[in-house]
């Protein structure tokens, strides 16, 4: 009943010192070296890609071809892993994500469909769960607790968005849409380039995985968090506003 009755001003302030925490606490995140290398070295990667996606889509190859053929790849890599194959685990890990970029490169190059769309989208969710689902088939014992516990993250965090998505363009608002609208979504955490790096070091010292995903876990339920309150701001906070 107290939050029913709470007043609209009472509700922004909240969300405006909940950000302010967690600004503090991901602030060094954000400024360290580490993070603006990785900025630079993401810019270059795009860049590069993008100029290849514009000479395969020139010669008429198909974007969800490209999807369809990284998603087979990344499969294997479960196989992999579950057989202690690590390095191949890795290279098959490295390409997945390279035909991923390729993809969305060649579909900005020519004509963009909703199926595939739905397909790139499908496609990296399954295949960041199995490559988690192979961690644990490499070593029962001691990673199973881990990656069930990162798996729950992950799809909390998948699910959190995807409701999004699914209640923003259906109110055809793309302010709405846009989740930096939300004083309290912080952005670019537990993203597809730390994700890919905690998988890249998994593959390297796979003894690791315990602890990074344990953090990566941590890190994929608090983007959740940050979602549902960037929803709770858009949808009813803004729109009393309005």
């Amino acid at each position: 009943m107290m939050f029913q009755d709470m007043s609209f001003e009472e509700d922004y302030n909240m969300q405006k010192d909940l950000k302010s925490t967690l600004n503090k606490f991901i602030s060094h995140y954000k400024d360290s070296d580490f993070c603006l290398q990785s900025k630079c070295v993401r810019q270059k990667w795009k860049n590069g890609i993008n100029k290849l996606g514009k000479k395969a889509a020139a010669h008429h190859v198909s974007a969800n071809f490209v999807s369809l053929s990284g998603f087979a790849i990344g499969m294997l890599s479960i196989n992999f892993l579950a057989m202690n194959m690590y390095f191949w685990a890795l290279i098959c890990i490295l390409l997945n994500r390279f035909f991923d970029a390729l993809d969305g490169a060649i579909a900005k190059n020519s004509k963009v469909s909703d199926f595939g769309v739905f397909l790139d989208a499908a496609f990296d969710y399954i295949f960041y769960a199995g490559v988690i689902f192979g961690f644990a088939l490499a070593n029962p014992w001691e990673n199973a607790v881990a990656a069930s516990f990162l798996l729950f993250g992950f799809s909390a965090s998948a699910c959190a968005m995807l409701s999004y998505a699914v209640i923003a363009y259906k109110t055809l608002g793309k302010a709405e849409a846009a989740l930096e609208q939300s004083p309290f979504y912080l952005g670019g955490m537990a993203q597809g380039f730390e994700t890919l790096t905690v998988l890249v070091i998994l593959c390297i010292v796979p003894v690791w995985f315990l602890p990074l995903a344990v953090i990566l876990g941590c890190w994929c339920l608090i983007k959740a968090l940050m979602i549902i309150s960037a929803a709770y701001f858009n949808f009813v906070i803004a729109r009393k506003e309005k």
